[in-house]
C-alpha cells in the first residue's frame, strides 16, 4: 500500500496544499482541495477529509460533506462489509464533535 505522501502530494496539488498550510482554519480552502480532488481514489479523498476534520472537528460542513460521501462510497456493498464499520465509526466521531 502506498504511504499517504506518496497518493496526496502531486505536482498540481501544491497550491492547495500551500493554500492549506497558510489557512490551515478555513473551511473554503479544504472545501476547494477536496472539490478539486474528487474524481480521485475514495482513499485519497478520505484521506484529505480527515485532514480537514482534524483541523476543524467543529465543522459542520466538513462533516456533512465527508458523511455523505462515505455513504455514497458503501451505497452498493454489502451490509456486512468491513467498510460499514468505517463509515459507522466516522458518524460516531461526528457525534462527540456535533454534540450541539
Amino acid at each position: 500500500m502506498k504511504s499517504t505522501k506518496d497518493i496526496l502530494f502531486e505536482e498540481d496539488d501544491l497550491p492547495y496544499e500551500e493554500e492549506i498550510i497558510r489557512n490551515p482554519f478555513s473551511v473554503k480552502h479544504w472545501m476547494r482541495y477536496i472539490d478539486y480532488k474528487k474524481d480521485q481514489s475514495k482513499y485519497v479523498i478520505n484521506v484529505i477529509c480527515e485532514r480537514a476534520l482534524r483541523e476543524l472537528p467543529g465543522s459542520y460542513k466538513l462533516w456533512y460533506n465527508y458523511l455523505k460521501l462515505r455513504r455514497q462510497q458503501v451505497r452498493d456493498l454489502c451490509i456486512t462489509d468491513p467498510e460499514y464499520e468505517d463509515v459507522n465509526s466516522a458518524f460516531e466521531r461526528s457525534l462527540v464533535f456535533m454534540h450541539k
